[in-house]
Order: structure tokens, then sequence, then C-alpha cells
């Protein structure tokens, strides 16, 4: 009996150790419960409600128009003068002379020119040189120069010229028909133009412009 007394003890201590032990980290896990307990965030967002704002502008009233007293006019003391009073005088437009009106004078009438009448190709008088067909030729032929340059290469023909007789019987528009070098026909217009005033053509009694055909010829004398 006396050797199973130190074994009854231990166990005793030890079932007590134990109970304190456990007691101790209850205890402390409790408390660790209580000191770090997560915490919980929430995710909304909080929005405020719209205020309802007036925008409306107000329009200051007008001030208000003053009103002033009217004002009192005194007349001038009137003083009697003795004598004859002085009338001014008035203008009236009766005194005045009436304006004189201008008168345009009256536009000038611009000449009307005739239009040019064409050319008759024949007329009931024909034109012609004065003195005749015989006075035409000893003009040319007294007139007329041959060209060098055409004498040395042998050209030679006749040269067809048409011009116009006028009213008064100058000559105008010289115009080759049918030519046989530059520088012959050049010579033939220049020939023609140097001629004096022909006598013109009539039809029906007054002096018409008549178109007019001369051949002239070149030819070398050998």
């Amino acid at each position: 009996m006396k050797q199973m007394k130190p074994l009854k003890e231990s166990n005793l201590s030890f079932a007590m150790g134990m109970i304190v032990a456990i007691s101790a980290l209850l205890v402390a896990f409790e408390w660790s419960s209580n000191r770090q307990a997560p915490r919980i965030y929430s995710s909304e967002v909080f929005v405020p409600e719209e205020l309802d704002i007036d925008l409306t502008r107000r329009t200051p009233e007008p001030p208000k128009p003053r009103i002033e007293p009217p004002e009192v006019v005194v007349p001038d003391e009137i003083v009697a003068v003795d004598g004859p009073v002085e009338h001014q005088q008035i203008f009236t437009t009766e005194d005045q002379p009436e304006p004189q009106r201008v008168v345009p004078a009256a536009p000038v009438p611009r000449s009307i020119e005739e239009p040019e009448e064409s050319p008759l190709e024949f007329a009931e008088v024909s034109p012609g040189f004065v003195g005749g067909q015989a006075a035409l030729m000893k003009f040319l032929n007294e007139n007329m120069r041959y060209p060098q340059v055409d004498i040395e290469m042998g050209n030679e023909g006749r040269v067809i010229c048409t011009f116009v007789v006028e009213k008064n019987g100058s000559i105008t528009d010289i115009q080759v028909v049918r030519g046989v070098s530059p520088g012959i026909d050049k010579e033939a217009v220049r020939v023609i133009s140097e001629m004096p005033d022909w006598k013109p053509g009539f039809q029906n009694g007054r002096a018409v412009r008549v178109k007019f055909t001369l051949p002239v010829y070149f030819k070398i004398t050998r």
C-alpha cells in the first residue's frame, strides 16, 4: 500500500496541470478571436439624390420712371412802352423769286452713215481709164519694172488682178486672182495702185462702185 501512494499523487498533479493548461488555452483563443475578428467592407457607393435646382433666371423689374414735377415758367414782366411799336418783318415764300427751271438741251442727233454699197460686177456705163485702152497700155508699159530675179529665172506670164473703181474714180481693193511669181505679182499691184483716177461707172444715172478685172502681161524680149 505504501508503494501505490506516490503514483496516485502524480496522476492527480498531471490531471490538474492538464485542466489548467486547457483552460488557459481556451481563454487565450477566445481573447484572440475577439481581437482579430475580420472586418467586412461594403462595395456599394452612396450616391446622393439629385437636387432639384431651379435654373429660371428672374428678370429684375425695371425701375419705375421718376415723375418730375412740371417746370413752372414765369413770364417776363410786361413793360408798357410809349410810342409806336416796331414790327419785325416776316419773310414768306411769296417774297422770294421762283427758281428758274433749267431745261436740258436737246441731244444732237447723230448722223446716220449709209451702209457701203457692194461693188457691181457690171454697170450700164462701165468705168474706164482716162484716154481709153491705148492710154492704159501706154501707162503700164512706161511704168512697169520687170524684176531682175524673174528675168534671170525666165519667169513670164499673165497676172490677173481685180480692183474696185469707186464713185469718185479712185482705185481700191487691189487683189491678185492669178499670179506668176511673188516678184511679178508685187510689181503688178504696185503699177495698178499708181494709176490716176478712172472715169466711174454709172447705173440708173448715178455713179456706182464697179469691180474691174485687168490682166497684165509680163514677157521677156529675146
